[in-house]
This record gives structure tokens, C-alpha cells and sequence, in this order.
């Protein structure tokens, strides 16, 4: 809001946002465009006050690695309830997936997971390998409970290394099984892992090489982000509504800021420099 004279006395009036990246989708639900945060400790004032300040730019909260089982069940049913009242899907860690496959009581995982009221799971092997089978049927049994399915491909050992060619086939057979999105593993440091060199810088020849693997798909994928000039990378490549994740709290309005423009990052990629009128 901005104040203007009128008659003598002062009114407030709206200032439009400007409108530097017109594409950017500013409604939720948003099919693509996706804004994930990673959640590692954030109590229930902390969430209220961040869903508060900028819940319109938060589409995904991810409770990191197995937190989401350490907390109480009245604590995890309030913040649960919190979230998705306020149109933010919110679901555990992928760790937890994968220790119940490793435990053989994946189904009785899933039915706690609906039953706590998480909109949503997350399928990985980013730890211990899964066949194929077990996680297609992991994906359409969280399906037919009504969860939306986030799987994660990646391994988070950075020794080891996976094919951009099989990374890519996991991801379209993830999809062809009735995942939401495919997450592509950056970990919470955004270094040395997935996409990113030991300096967290990007690694063009890989991002262009699953770009290519995937596609048409490519609004299915979410790339873990948790640097801003690694955010700011791939909005410029991808554009506005690349889904980024990873996010940390204190970082959800400065991604959106990114996204829109708004930030020295992507301004002048969005908006150029506009040449003086006498020359």
C-alpha cells in the first residue's frame, strides 16, 4: 500500500505488484510452479508465522529425513492440521519409506501416514536399493489411499553414480506409475551430490541431459535447491515455474522474488535494461 494527498487529506492506496514475469502462476493449487520447503525443526508459532507471512508461495512442507516420527502425536496432528488448512500439502521424509522397506511393513507405513493425516508420501532408495516392482506398487497403493505421491530418485552417497540414462528411466516410470512428481536428489546440502559439483555449482551437461531424458515431462520433476544462486540457475534455464525444493524457511519469500523478477539475480534476465529514449 502506498499513501497518496486527496482533497486535502492522505488515503491509502494499492500498489500493484509489478508485473516483470507475467507467467509466473500465482494461484494454488499449482499443477507446476512448485515452491517445497524442508522443514528440519520448525515448532508450531514458527510455522503459523511463516504460513502467515508468505503460505500463498509455499506449496510443499517436507518434515526432513525421520523427524516426522519423533515428534508427539498431538504435536504432529496439530502442525499437520495447520498445514493443510491452509492449502499446503505436508509429508515425511523419504528415510522413513525406506526404513519400512528394509523392515518389510511398507504397507502398515503407508496406512500410518494417511491415518496421521499427511496429504502426501515421499517413495525413495536414495539409501537402500528397491526393485522396481515394490516401489511401482508402493506408489499405486499410496494411490488408492488417496496420498499424493512425491518419489526421489538419486542416490545420497556421492560415490556413487547413477547413469543419467537410468535416472532417467526411474523417473518416466515413476510418473507411468501414478507418482505426482519426481524429486532429483540434492540433499539438504546442495553439494557435491545429483546436479551439483563439490562447490554446489551446477553441472549444465547433467541438468541438460535429464532435461532431455524426460522431455515433455519436464514440469514433473523437483529439483532440490538449497542454495539461492542454484535457485536462481535453474529459474533463469527453466523459467518461473520450474518446481524447486529443498527450500529453507527463512528463504521461501526470496525464492518467490526470484521467481518474479524481483531480485538483482533474474531482474535483468526477466526485465532487460531499456535503452534511454535519446539514443
Amino acid at each position: 500500500m502506498i499513501n497518496e494527498k486527496f482533497n486535502g487529506k492522505v488515503k491509502t492506496v494499492p500498489y500493484l505488484m509489478p508485473n516483470i514475469a507475467p507467467d509466473r502462476i500465482k494461484v494454488k493449487p499449482r499443477p507446476y510452479g512448485i515452491t517445497m520447503m524442508l522443514d528440519r525443526c520448525q515448532g508450531l508459532k514458527a510455522t503459523e508465522d511463516l504460513i502467515h507471512m508468505a503460505g500463498e508461495y509455499l506449496d510443499q512442507i517436507k518434515l526432513s529425513f525421520g523427524t516426522a516420527v519423533m515428534l508427539s502425536e498431538a504435536f504432529l496432528r496439530d502442525k499437520i492440521d495447520l498445514v493443510v488448512d491452509n492449502q499446503i500439502d505436508i509429508y515425511p521424509g523419504g528415510t522413513l519409506m525406506e526404513i519400512a522397506f528394509q523392515q518389510r511393513n511398507d504397507t502398515q507405513y503407508i496406512d500410518w501416514v494417511k491415518n496421521c493425516g499427511f496429504t502426501t508420501i515421499e517413495i525413495s532408495d536414495g539409501i537402500y536399493k528397491v526393485n522396481r516392482q515394490k516401489r511401482d506398487d508402493s506408489i499405486k497403493r499410496s494411490r488408492g489411499y488417496g496420498l499424493k505421491v512425491m518419489t526421489e530418485v538419486g542416490k545420497k552417497n556421492p560415490e556413487i553414480e547413477i547413469p543419467i540414462s537410468q535416472l532417467c528411466d526411474d523417473i518416466n516410470a515413476d510418473l507411468e506409475s501414478g507418482a505426482d512428481k519426481v524429486i532429483i536428489e540434492g540433499r539438504e546440502s546442495g553439494i557435491n551430490i545429483g546436479i551439483y559439483d563439490k562447490n554446489g555449482i551446477i553441472l549444465e551437461d547433467k541438468v541438460e541431459a535429464i532435461l532431455d531424458g524426460v522431455g515433455h515431462r519436464q514440469n514433473d520433476i523437483i529439483w532440490e535447491a538449497p542454495r539461492q544462486h542454484q535457485q536462481a540457475s535453474l529459474i533463469i534455464r527453466c523459467g518461473s515455474n520450474v518446481n524447486l525444493g529443498n527450500i529453507l524457511p527463512r528463504d521461501v519469500l526470496g525464492l518467490e522474488a526470484l521467481r518474479r523478477g524481483l531480485r538483482y539475480e533474474t531482474l535483468s534476465h526477466f526485465a532487460p535494461e531499456l535503452k534511454a529514449e535519446n539514443e
